[in-house]
């Protein structure tokens, strides 16, 4: 029974620990696009206002829009997360599935038909993050910021 106790108490700490994450630092007033962690999840900030980005990737494509070149690769990181986020999660599932069946021919089967949805999905979502990266960069290189300094020519 003590045993069962310290444990316990290990896992309420680091149940605690972890939904301590956050930052108290928040952007200030621009028309750049910036992330920031608000509750342990991460939001963009623009014109001081948070934006939840959440699993599939957000509002991103309205925030970037006054910049055209931005608009493509916020659509693609879109639909990449669209496809990969579900990908991901059928691939776990049936990962479990498979494990479940692991005493026959068939559980193998689906056990490798989850290993390889769950690697899809992975590649999706890591296309989908990088074109989301890219779009906020490309938005933020051609935004007219007036509070920004002038940088001097190289």
């Amino acid at each position: 029974m003590k045993g069962r106790s310290h444990a316990l108490r290990i896992l309420t700490t680091a149940l605690l620990a972890c939904g301590a994450c956050g930052t108290a630092y928040h952007p200030k007033p621009s028309a750049r696009v910036s992330l920031a962690i608000r509750h342990g999840g991460p939001v963009y900030v623009k014109s001081a206002l948070d934006f939840p980005i959440g699993p599939l990737g957000g509002p991103l494509e309205p925030l970037v829009a006054d910049v055209p070149a931005a608009v493509e690769p916020a659509r693609r990181a879109r639909r990449q997360l669209s496809i990969g986020v579900p990908v991901y999660m059928g691939g776990i599932a049936t990962v479990i599935v498979g494990v479940a069946l692991s005493w026959s021919p068939l559980g193998w089967v689906v056990f490798g038909a989850g290993i390889a949805s769950t690697g899809t999905g992975l590649g999706f979502m890591g296309a989908g993050v990088t074109n989301a990266v890219d779009a906020v960069n490309i938005h933020n290189d051609g935004v007219k910021d007036p509070a920004a300094p002038a940088r001097p020519a190289p």
